[in-house]
């Protein structure tokens, strides 16, 4: 009825999900804007590597 919407992939979600919260936190935490950009450039880093990471460990128990 109202049409299929959009498609993610689950990494595609995380990388969305991980680029908002990163922006939200280094508005909250920083002052300057490059302070900003390097605090939210090293949290979405964090946020995908620990992500996947954690796939990672837990892809032999999906078998």
């Amino acid at each position: 009825m109202f049409g299929t919407g959009i498609q993610l992939s689950h990494f595609a979600a995380m990388t969305l999900f991980a680029l908002c919260v990163s922006v939200a936190f280094a508005c909250l935490g920083r002052l300057t804007i490059a302070g900003r950009i390097k605090y939210a450039l090293w949290s979405l880093a964090l946020f995908l590597v620990i992500g996947v990471g954690i796939a990672w460990l837990m892809y032999p128990f999906s078998r």
